[in-house]
């Protein structure tokens, strides 16, 4: 039995059947997702209908994507219930170039009503199944300690908590989980343990920045290790070396989907993609 963990899918369904095809991935091995399983891909339908019937093995986590997406369920499913808001709705759904402003704003729902006739019944429904998602999962491997969560981690029982998360601007601790940037490195971490995470992308110009390849880093002071999985493949059309990744906890075996992109030791680093630096806006 293998425990794998992998995250930031973002709709590229036939990437995520790959990669676990290449795993040999079977019914006695373990999978941990670590959120945004949905958006910017085009294959959400294909996605969301795996989530919805994935295997036991298969665990997810949820990510700022899925609870924006869990959102926007919710709203068009009340949309589509009233006369008047539907009119509306079904003007944004059939001219492409519209907005609802800050409601679908990758066109996630658009898609699956134009291309895959989804209802208010669907995303009722994705929306009480994601909303049932865990923030994070601790698990031990070979006598290792590990938490996996979408974004950053900090122990829930420090007794700086509220005055840290004020100090950089976080509501609450579950908008860390989800919504943590550099800062994770800064403020997160648990001794002895190791922070497995995603959501920003290691093709963006910040403090994971490695070009298209897995982050690993080790706080010495609280003995603490960080590893990001987000490899950035969604962006694999505008960025040559944008990649999908998976570890294998047993070994920490790092395994890539397109391993013909990976760095070779004699070649120079690829300048930061333009377009990429301001996580903000770009790599959400």
């Amino acid at each position: 039995m293998s425990t794998y963990v992998m995250s930031d899918i973002h709709g590229c369904y036939s990437a995520l059947k790959e990669m676990l095809d290449k795993l040999n991935f079977s019914d006695n091995d373990e999978l941990i997702i670590a959120g945004d399983i949905v958006d910017r891909g085009g294959e959400n339908f294909e996605m969301l209908n795996w989530f919805e019937h994935s295997p036991e093995n298969v665990t997810f986590l949820i990510g700022n994507h899925d609870d924006e997406f869990a959102y926007n369920c919710n709203v068009f499913a009340v949309c589509m219930k009233d006369r008047d808001a539907r009119k509306k709705l079904d003007y944004y759904v059939t001219h492409p170039t519209s907005s609802l402003m800050d409601v679908d704003r990758y066109g996630t729902l658009r898609e699956l009503i134009c291309n895959h006739g989804c209802d208010e019944n669907d995303f009722s429904h994705w929306a009480d199944m994601i909303r049932k998602l865990p923030y994070y999962k601790k698990l031990s491997v070979n006598g290792r300690n590990y938490i996996i969560v979408h974004a950053g981690y900090m122990d829930e029982t420090r007794e700086d908590l509220t005055k840290i998360l004020r100090l950089y601007n976080y509501k609450d601790i579950r908008q860390f989980y989800i919504w943590a940037r550099d800062d994770a490195l800064d403020i997160g971490g648990v001794p002895d343990t190791t922070i497995i995470f995603g959501h920003t992308p290691t093709i963006a110009d910040t403090a994971y920045y490695t070009g298209g390849t897995v982050f690993t880093y080790e706080s010495k002071i609280i003995n603490s290790r960080f590893i990001n999985l987000d490899c950035g493949y969604v962006y694999k059309d505008r960025f040559r070396k944008a990649n999908m990744a998976a570890i294998r906890l047993e070994d920490e075996k790092i395994f890539y989907l397109d391993e013909s992109v990976l760095p070779d030791s004699s070649e120079e680093e690829e300048e930061t993609p333009k377009g990429m630096e301001n996580p903000e806006n770009t790599a959400e």
